[in-house]
């Protein structure tokens, strides 16, 4: 597919037609516990709000995004997902609604820890997660099977509400991967392997109750941040 930039400046206003809802699907901004090294994982416990960068990159995904006839902007109720869908919304006077079930996986023991943290400490059950996550999930968290029973449908159920429009939703690296992934027709555990950086722009089209993606984890509204 071409770049995202090009397809920002080639989509007509118009573009969407009454049958179908284009998405604007943005993971975060970075927060602190993303820019360590190694990266924290945060799942949904840990609730820190976007640093420095991470608000740079919002305001970036806004602009991106300000050319667009946006009618809504949805995210997960998360701080660093919230902040970043009010820099998306404030061009278009949009108020932000949330939606629980785009919250970020529940991850359990692992919660605050690190892939090489957990690799280290715990290399069985790592291995088995990484083998086949949508069974052997984050202990004491969720699976991957169980993320996708719940983002499935609910990005489902906001394009359908959207025929006509255009929409921006903000979530996060897990739920964006789950979905993306079984739009590309990917395996649970094959789908992690679907790159989400923070503040990327991925393009959904939904059409006659089914969906396809059209672009994955664009950056190049990132490039001077």
């Amino acid at each position: 597919p071409l770049p995202y930039k090009i397809y920002l400046y080639m989509l007509p206003l118009n573009f969407v037609d009454q049958d179908a809802c284009l998405m604007h699907l943005v993971r975060h901004g970075a927060t602190p516990p993303n820019l360590e090294s190694p990266p924290v994982m945060q799942g949904r416990g840990i609730n820190p709000s976007l640093a420095e960068l991470g608000q740079a990159q919002s305001e970036r995904a806004g602009q991106a995004l300000a050319s667009r006839p946006l009618a809504a902007v949805y995210t997960s109720p998360l701080h660093r997902a919230r902040e970043t869908a009010l820099a998306v919304a404030e061009p278009h006077g949009l108020q932000v609604s949330e939606q629980e079930e785009l919250s970020e996986v529940e991850l359990g023991r692992w919660e605050g820890l690190s892939w090489d943290q957990i690799q280290r400490e715990e290399p069985e059950r790592y291995q088995k997660f990484t083998q086949d996550p949508a069974q052997h999930g984050y202990p004491d968290g969720e699976n991957l099977e169980q993320v996708a029973g719940r983002v499935i449908p609910c990005f489902e159920r906001l394009m359908a509400a959207h025929l006509g429009q255009e929409i921006a939703v903000v979530a996060h690296s897990v739920v964006n991967r789950v979905y993306l992934g079984q739009l590309l027709g990917m395996s649970l555990a094959d789908g992690r392997k679907v790159a989400q950086e923070n503040c990327a722009i991925s393009l959904v089209r939904y059409r006659n109750g089914r969906a396809k993606a059209l672009t994955i984890n664009a950056v190049a509204h990132l490039m001077a941040t």
